[in-house]
């Protein structure tokens, strides 16, 4: 019983020093974009897409905006404007973002929950939207953009 206590003692320890570190993160990034309650949100989100992608993370399309916003801070420009002219959807504006901050189609798959190749299928269309020959990189094109 004693030993089950310790290797529980040493989890918690370990997943409260983890946290204090994400906290700490949160701080100075707060600090350095004097963000609103949203804005940390949404880079909480941003964190959390980076470090562990999953279904569920992004709730609702006010916190897509949000994230949108950070994005557009981080990374530069307003994405959204650089887009206006082709005819996206919302969901390839969401993959533009997301490429935008360097993820890559495993995570958008997870995030949106569905099949890396359907990801994939999307990039596709949204390369001939925007008129990119077969050999060019949308990823390039959204990171340089």
């Amino acid at each position: 019983m004693d030993r089950y206590e310790n290797n529980w003692n040493a989890c918690l320890l370990y997943r409260n020093k983890q946290l204090t570190k994400q906290l700490k993160e949160y701080q100075e990034v707060s600090s350095l974009t004097g963000g609103s309650s949203s804005q940390m949100v949404a880079m909480g989100q941003l964190m959390r897409l980076r470090q562990n992608p999953s279904y569920g993370i992004i709730k609702d399309e006010s916190e897509w905006k949000n994230l949108f916003a950070v994005i557009d801070l981080f990374y530069g420009g307003c994405l959204s404007d650089e887009l206006a002219p082709f005819p996206l959807g919302e969901q390839e504006i969401k993959i533009c973002y997301l490429l935008r901050a360097r993820m890559g189609n495993k995570a958008i798959s997870l995030l949106f929950n569905i099949l890396p190749v359907s990801v994939i299928k999307a990039k596709q269309r949204i390369k001939n939207k925007i008129g990119l020959s077969s050999t060019d990189s949308l990823d390039k094109y959204i990171q340089q953009h």
